[in-house]
């Protein structure tokens, strides 16, 4: 875990995607990336498919395994564009990237007839970033699909529901260059091991068909991806209010506009920062200087706000924020 987590950061800092930490930071645009659509070669060989694995569902024969969740080839083609939209919300809710639209992605890799699989080259990748404007492609595989029966213990003849597993292998490949700089293999399960008795608890993690249960373990693996984004690529936001202050500490405790929408939770901690322009090589660059520290109370039902209180430079919160000077603030490791 630390290892990944390492590699995570030296992507962000080659990447130029977050701050430096010091006293004094300097910053880089927002990086554009493509998230192709995600490949589902080893799913669809197992569970139907009987020739090789094609994006239009009328070209592939289908045989379908008793209890499988996916009925037909459409029905695994329509998870994998599920799995990939869950992809492009997650990265796009870091705040750390511009999203290049899908619309123009697919377009040009139709043009180029670059066709999806479970080995693709990343020189070829690459291209179709170029192509895009992109600096960055994210390739996606589903590596896993199970779901599984769960019977009542008292009536084994009594189908309770299904539990869902899903895997996702996630591959960041640098545009310039074609070469792979980072990966994730993020997984989600409604599974619940070891449990004997049986609660609203247990029955909720189930679903009613296979089709269903699949689904719920993709929600769950969006969730360890969205954790793992939250680590690697830093949110950011604003200071918009101060709820409580003294004239002894300054600022105690004030709201900024990061909430539950890009995964922020209570006891989160975040980096009080001022932004301004320098020179640096003859280009302008935006120079960051810190200023406090805050650890978020509560989450706003609002989905993008959160109440904090200021764990350091409270004063200097304050009167920054009586001078109309805007305060921005970046997630930080607890």
């Amino acid at each position: 875990m630390k290892k990944l987590l390492l590699t995570a950061s030296a992507i962000l800092l080659y990447a130029g995607a977050v701050l430096a930490q010091g006293k004094t930071n300097i910053d880089a645009e927002k990086s554009k990336i493509a998230i192709l659509p995600f490949d589902a070669v080893k799913i669809a060989e197992q569970y139907g498919a009987r020739q090789s694995w094609s994006w239009q569902p009328g070209n592939v024969t289908w045989q379908a395994q008793p209890e499988s969740p996916f009925a037909n080839a459409a029905a695994l083609v329509a998870f994998a564009e599920a799995a990939t939209q869950r992809t492009v919300d997650a990265f796009f809710r870091t705040g750390r990237f511009t999203v290049i639209d899908r619309t123009a992605m697919e377009k040009i890799m139709k043009e180029q007839d670059f066709q999806l699989s479970d080995n693709v080259d990343p020189n070829s990748v690459a291209q179709i970033g170029a192509l895009l404007g992109a600096q960055y492609i994210v390739n996606g595989q589903i590596q896993q699909v199970s779901t599984n029966p769960y019977y009542d213990p008292k009536d084994k003849s009594k189908l309770l529901g299904y539990s869902g597993t899903v895997e996702l292998q996630i591959t960041l490949i640098e545009v310039g260059t074609g070469q792979v700089t980072g990966s994730k293999r993020v997984k989600g399960s409604t599974e619940v091991e070891g449990t004997k008795i049986l609660g609203m608890a247990l029955l909720d993690a189930y679903e009613s068909t296979p089709s269903k249960a699949a689904y719920k373990g993709l929600d769950e693996c969006s969730k360890d991806l969205k954790n793992w984004l939250r680590d690697a690529f830093p949110v950011e936001g604003e200071i918009f209010e101060i709820v409580k202050q003294s004239k002894k500490e300054g600022a105690t405790r004030v709201n900024i506009t990061c909430g539950k929408d890009i995964g922020v939770k209570k006891g989160d901690r975040f980096k009080v920062y001022t932004e301004s322009e320098m020179e640096v090589a003859g280009k302008m660059r935006k120079k960051t200087t810190d200023v406090g520290a805050l650890e978020v109370k509560s989450v706003g039902e609002d989905g993008w706000s959160s109440t904090c209180d200021v764990a350091k430079g409270g004063k200097a919160i304050a009167e920054k924020i009586a001078a109309g000077v805007k305060l921005k603030v970046v997630s930080v490791k607890k």
